[in-house]
C-alpha cells in the first residue's frame, strides 16, 4: 500500500486543487484527510518537498501570504498541473481495465 500511496499522493494534490482552488500546506492535509475520510493522511514532512518540486515542474503556482503575522504559501494548479493530471486520469482507467481484465478487482 505504502508504494501505491506515494504514486498517487502527486495526483491527490492535484485533484485537490483542481476542486479547491487554492490551498495552504497545512490546509490542503486537512482537505485530503477530510474527503478521504481520514484512510489517506498526507504526512507534513513529504509533502512540502512535494509541492516544492511540483511548483518547479510548472504544475503548481505559489503565492506568499501573510496571516496573523505567519507566512502562509498559497499553491494552485496550473495548466500543465491540469494536463498531468489528466494524464494520471487517463493512466489510472487503463490500469483499472486491464486489473479488471484479469480479474483482480474480483474477490
Amino acid at each position: 500500500m505504502a508504494q501505491i500511496r506515494k504514486g498517487t499522493t502527486a495526483w491527490i494534490v492535484l485533484a485537490t486543487l483542481e476542486k479547491r482552488g487554492q490551498l495552504y500546506g497545512y490546509g490542503l492535509r486537512r482537505e485530503v484527510s477530510a474527503n478521504s475520510k481520514g484512510l489517506f493522511a498526507i504526512k507534513e514532512g513529504p509533502l512540502y518537498p512535494l509541492l516544492k518540486k511540483m511548483e518547479h515542474e510548472h504544475w503548481l503556482a505559489s503565492r506568499r501570504v501573510e496571516v496573523a503575522g505567519r507566512e502562509r504559501r498559497y499553491y494552485r494548479i496550473r495548466a500543465s498541473g491540469r494536463r498531468a493530471l489528466a494524464q494520471y486520469r487517463r493512466e489510472w482507467r487503463l490500469l483499472s481495465s486491464v486489473l479488471d481484465a484479469l480479474g483482480c478487482l474480483h474477490a
